[in-house]
């Protein structure tokens, strides 16, 4: 009976290892174009955001001055070749994960656009950023992560 208890714990102890090694850090940024502008909706684990960020996302005014800011530092876009201004509209948490939206506007005839999304790749190194993109009908994405943060796609 011993034998069994000690081996119980043991299991339990090298299984609760094998999670913590098996730590998965992502993001989904799901881009749209409608009325001339470029939405963006950011999605992270809370934890991970949190974690790059400094501050706790109960504290919602300092919660989202610093996403905004660090949001402008690692989240830049071009389109058509030209740099264009991202807008911070807010955050949105629930129970495990937080949304960032972010726009642009005033952006007609879009032919290409230029993404680098280095959000939390320099907290975590294993760090994965799908980046999703509606524009004129056509869906096309890629994903940034440590190395390769950038991606650029015709439409």
């Amino acid at each position: 009976m011993m034998k069994t208890i000690i081996f119980s714990i043991l299991m339990i102890l090298g299984t609760s290892g094998l999670v913590k090694a098996q730590d998965f850090h992502a993001s989904t940024t799901k881009v749209e174009y409608i009325n001339n502008s470029l939405q963006l909706t950011a999605k992270f684990f809370t934890a991970d955001l949190e974690k790059a960020l400094g501050v706790s996302a109960g504290s919602k005014a300092n919660f989202d001055a610093k996403a905004k800011a660090y949001s402008a530092a690692t989240l830049t876009m071009k389109v058509n070749g030209n740099p264009v201004s991202l807008s911070y509209v807010g955050s949105e948490t629930s129970d495990k994960s937080t949304r960032l939206y972010l726009k642009a506007d005033g952006l007609t005839n879009i032919k290409e656009i230029e993404i680098k999304n280095g959000m939390l790749i320099d907290v975590f190194s294993d760090q994965q950023n799908l980046v999703t993109f509606d524009v004129n009908g056509v869906r096309k994405s890629f994903t940034a992560k440590k190395g390769s943060d950038s991606g650029k796609l015709s439409f």
